[in-house]
């Protein structure tokens, strides 16, 4: 091989050379660049999503779908029904960041619940207000009201007059608080009427004249006595006792099916003589029922409207008795057709109803 071939030979080697040596190079940059840009695909941007108000485990999964990561923070809230809600986080919703950001949320450990308030001087119905706002959506709330007992005093109508439990009391479990509320300076005078031989559509008239807490108990009429009529009454006609006060009325009830004079659609009898309204009552509604309507209802620091209407198969509603009262039994006779819905409303709220059968 001559000097100038392989001069020639050594050229070309060192093009070939150098090309494999670029080539490794360049693979050697793509290598690199690729591992960089794997390694670096969390810095891509995301949304920040809106979890404020929801429970932590759907806070936690929302996040992991943006590859956002957690920051948690425990604190006391001021409602109930909030623990293991998010309260707050940071950055707010909206926000762009990178992923695997880290993210605030500050989430409730509940509310801190540790002594009973002092009550006395507050009128009832603030306190019951402020504790429905406080457990209205609880379960089991921590405090609960029992049933007031009322008495005479100088103080506002309503106005809670002692406690038990006292206050600071600890609240370890369920604590039921126990008032006794005034329901004002005197009690006035009601004179007691005449109920004997009332019909059931003329005690329900009176019930909403006179200011007393009725009661009534029933037993089979006897041969000398008028079906559907009163036959005794707990407190003396004429005399006078305290606003409110009970009165029992007994009432005879015939043994069958058939219509007594208890003038129960009001509209239809008043103006009406015996005569008429019983063959009314016989032709019309051979087929009713009889009995008496007994329910309890929350005390109230003053008398509230009360009113029992009456939802026929046949015909249009009608309103057995309206009156005003003060909580605990509520009961009324009555004599309606098979299949009426009898309907109690308290504050013009209907509280109870059920089927006359």
């Amino acid at each position: 091989m001559t000097k100038n071939e392989f001069q020639g030979e050594l050229q070309k080697n060192i093009r070939v050379f150098s090309l494999y040596t670029l080539a490794t190079f360049l693979l050697m940059v793509l290598a690199a660049l690729a591992v960089f840009f794997f390694a670096n695909k969390g810095d891509e941007q995301v949304l920040v999503p809106d979890v404020t108000g929801k429970s932590l485990t759907r806070a936690l999964l929302e996040m992991q779908e943006k590859e956002l990561y957690p920051k948690l923070q425990l604190r006391y809230s001021d409602l109930p029904g909030e623990a293991g809600q998010v309260l707050s986080q940071s950055p707010n919703a909206g926000s762009i960041v990178k992923a695997g950001r880290r993210i605030t949320l500050v989430v409730s450990r509940g509310v801190v619940i540790d002594h009973v308030g002092n009550y006395v001087g507050t009128n009832i119905d603030t306190v019951k207000t402020k504790l429905d706002m406080l457990y209205g959506g609880v379960d089991t709330p921590p405090i609960t009201i029992a049933e007031p007992v009322f008495k005479l005093d100088s103080s506002p109508i309503g106005t809670i007059l002692e406690q038990e439990p006292e206050e600071g009391t600890p609240i370890t479990q369920g604590v039921e608080l126990h008032f006794i509320v005034s329901k004002g300076a005197s009690d006035s005078l009601v004179k007691v009427p005449n109920f004997l031989g009332n019909t059931i559509a003329q005690i329900s008239e009176e019930m909403g004249k006179v200011n007393l807490l009725f009661h009534f108990q029933s037993h089979i009429a006897g041969s000398d006595e008028t079906s559907g009529t009163v036959v005794n009454q707990s407190l003396a006609a004429e005399s006078e006792t305290a606003e409110f006060s009970q009165i029992t009325l007994e009432i005879a009830l015939p043994a069958s099916d058939a219509i007594f004079s208890g003038d129960t659609i009001v509209e239809n009898v008043r103006g009406r003589n015996e005569a008429e309204t019983a063959g009314m009552q016989m032709n019309n509604f051979s087929n009713a029922s009889y009995g008496i309507f007994s329910t309890n209802i929350s005390y109230y620091p003053i008398a509230v409207p009360v009113k029992i209407d009456a939802y026929p198969p046949e015909g249009s509603p009608f309103t057995i008795a309206s009156f005003n009262h003060i909580g605990g039994n509520i009961s009324l006779p009555y004599s309606v057709p098979h299949g009426t819905i009898l309907a109690l409303s308290v504050l013009n709220q209907e509280k109870e109803h059920f089927t006359v059968q």
